[in-house]
């Protein structure tokens, strides 16, 4: 009888130990969130825009939180129908949002618009910063801006710029250049960086304005020219190519960003932690690898940081729309 009760007390001891483990680091930690799985909504199909960091990010992520990390893509609707679906969720911090600066944009891009990015939504921190780049292709006589505005001033139809999109950045980039430079770029508007570069191989395109990731191997097999970048300062993987601002066009100091977002009214200690989970995640050599393997870095900034910067690519990305009469189809 004895021996059955000492059987009993082990058997119960050994499932309160793997129930322990199972609960994972959040609990045993006592963490106060997450408690629930967390969900990560994101406004691209899976394999592009920021879907690919993000299920890089959370893999770590589960690893800290002992918790469930749902991906759920919702793309269209030029991110509008990821945002709404992450407002309409509980404001407890399980469910985020991943988008670019794009969602912020819409508010000038779109007539009529109910959503207000940036009142509605709270920054949470950045996940990758990232430099575009100006390309052309190999064989194009064209090394240089000045190169392009040489071409464009003798015969403008020549160049035909390639974009991400209507209202995406490189679509201000190409209304910028020939505001700035005088020149006439005609705009080719693409989904995604991949079609841009399909184009550009194919010859449909003279200029374009791309991520480094989705270029890099073509720009290593020889077929694309790199001849420009966006941010402050000259790219860690491409140190040889000037910035927009040294080649005269400027007003895209700040690198690109994917980053993370809470609904607004998350509680503040919530918005803290996550942050400070993620950038703990994106401390790992793993992932820093990999993110430069597509050509961005690891972010490290705080909520108030990151709001910072929001409000400011905003404020500068608004006067280029308005500037450029750039609008989109609802």
């Amino acid at each position: 009888m004895e021996t059955m009760m000492n059987r009993r007390s082990a058997h119960s001891a050994l499932l309160a130990l793997l129930s322990e483990a199972l609960m994972g680091p959040a609990r045993a930690q006592g963490r106060a969130f997450p408690h629930q799985t967390v969900k990560v909504i994101v406004p691209f199909a899976p394999g592009g825009g920021a879907d690919v960091p993000m299920r890089l990010l959370a893999d770590r992520l589960r690893e800290i939180w002992g918790t469930p990390i749902v991906l759920d893509n919702r793309p269209g609707a030029n991110t509008m129908i990821a945002a709404q679906a992450a407002l309409g969720a509980p404001r407890n911090g399980h469910t985020l949002l991943v988008t670019t600066s794009l969602t912020f944009q819409l508010p000038y891009l779109l007539q009529g618009l109910k959503l207000d990015p940036s009142k509605e939504l709270t920054p949470i921190c950045p996940i990758t910063m990232e430099q575009l780049v100006v390309l052309t292709p190999e064989a194009s006589p064209i090394r240089s801006l000045k190169d392009a505005v040489s071409v464009a001033r003798t015969d403008p139809r020549r160049i035909a710029f390639g974009s991400l999109g209507n209202g995406s950045t490189s679509n201000l980039v190409q209304a910028e250049m020939s505001r700035q430079l005088g020149v006439e770029l005609i705009h080719v508007p693409y989904r995604g960086s991949a079609p841009v570069v399909q184009a550009m191989l194919g010859g449909e395109i003279g200029l374009a304005l791309v991520n480094y990731g989705t270029a890099k191997p073509h720009i290593a097999a020889g077929k694309l020219r790199p001849i420009a970048v966006t941010g402050a300062r000259r790219s860690p993987f491409l140190p040889d190519v000037p910035t927009l601002s040294e080649s005269g066009v400027v007003g895209f100091e700040s690198s690109a960003w994917i980053g993370m977002f809470a609904p607004a009214g998350v509680p503040a200690p919530v918005i803290q932690q996550v942050s400070e989970d993620v950038r703990s995640a994106l401390r790992s050599p793993d992932i820093i690898q990999r993110y430069a393997d597509f050509g961005q870095i690891a972010a490290q900034m705080k909520p108030d940081e990151f709001r910072a910067l929001v409000d400011s690519d905003v404020e500068k990305s608004g006067k280029m729309i308005r500037a450029a009469g750039i609008k989109l189809d609802s």
